[in-house]
């Protein structure tokens, strides 16, 4: 018999009822309520202490630091209910014997419909002809706005999410640049990267290219990769210069933008609009410039929020803990150096 306690707080909730019916009857599925909101809240000591005991940690908020694997020894496995796996210190768990996974699969539909929503919008200008109708405008052809279909779409990360909505874009006539290293073969220093192939992306009909090839030919930026190292501040003040008058969606992390650079970019109106889903601190503060700009859509980390979302993030989240707790080893395992030993 085994145990699971699943993170969760009001405004990230989860479906303990499917992870439940997902696993053996004779496992125990517990909660743990984390007061605070957003993502990053419940550190790592107080997840510590309503884990040891259980052999399983489904993450939805909360943060799993070295004092998460040191307080909480009993663990086996720690599944992220979703996608992103920057709050969990690799290192820590390895260090412990602890198989982190996640899976991308349960927001990425999600994702990807909101990314192809927000494309729209900001092609469209759908917000600001909102604005003018109701303040008494009726002027149809005011602006004339854009076509998926004939803009020039980039794509950071060719990774499960980023892969599908490039396909979308393609699909609708776009012409899509996409940029991954592991794809392109410029870095081969990950074990779970690339997901896809370089003939698979060439086949999808995106042209691999470099970031800054990428950011200069492209009129829309959008973003789906990991937040690591290597991707802080990938876009930064002299990508956002060379996007001038272009469009940038952020629904990967906050810090993979120089947010500093993004609202300056904002401000003296060198962006014609932007979509932030995500943002370095969340909560932000009530006067963060990204939020109060009329070009700038800020939304609360719900791109990948749905019904659908919650029911495939127990479904898988149950699956990788029923095989790691069974001997096996699941797919998407984020710190394969566990099993060296």
């Amino acid at each position: 018999m085994h145990s699971v306690l699943v993170t969760t707080s009001e405004s990230r909730p989860v479906r303990a009822d499917v992870l439940t019916a997902e696993l053996p009857d004779d496992w125990t599925v517990e909660t743990y309520e984390i007061d605070a909101d957003g993502l990053e809240r419940g550190s790592g000591a107080e997840v510590a202490a309503a884990a040891d005991g259980h052999n399983a940690l489904v993450l939805r908020p909360g943060v799993a630091d070295r004092a998460l694997f040191e307080g909480a020894p009993s663990l086996d496995v720690l599944a992220v209910y979703g996608s992103g796996y920057d709050r969990v210190d690799l290192d820590a768990a390895t260090d412990h014997g602890v198989v982190v996974t996640h899976s991308p699969g349960a927001p990425g539909p999600a994702v990807v419909e909101y990314t192809v929503a927000s494309m729209t919008m900001l092609l469209r200008n759908l917000f600001g002809i909102h604005e003018r109708t109701t303040g008494g405008e009726w002027q149809a052809a005011k602006g004339m706005e854009r076509e998926l279909g004939r803009t020039t779409v980039g794509v950071v990360g060719l990774g499960t999410i980023g892969f599908d909505v490039a396909e979308r874009a393609s699909a609708e006539g776009a012409t899509v640049l996409g940029y991954d290293p592991y794809v392109a073969g410029d870095r081969t220093d990950s074990c779970i990267y690339p997901r896809y192939s370089r003939d698979q992306v060439e086949d999808a009909g995106i042209e691999l290219v470099d970031i800054a090839e990428l950011v200069e030919r492209a009129e829309l930026v959008s973003l789906h990769t990991p937040l690591t190292d290597d991707t802080h501040h990938l876009i930064g003040s002299d990508e956002l210069a060379a996007l001038d008058g272009g469009y940038l969606i952020n629904v990967a992390r906050g810090g993979v933008v120089d947010e500093d650079a993004l609202a300056d970019a904002v401000e003296n109106d060198r962006l014609a609009g932007v979509v932030v889903d995500v943002l370095s601190a969340e909560p932000p503060a009530p006067d963060h410039p990204l939020l109060t700009h009329p070009n700038v859509i800020a939304t609360p980390h719900v791109a990948g929020v749905t019904d659908g979302y919650l029911e495939r993030g127990a479904r898988l989240a149950a699956e990788k803990v029923r095989t790691v707790l069974g001997g096996g080893r699941p797919t998407t395992v984020v710190n394969p150096a566990v099993y060296d030993d």
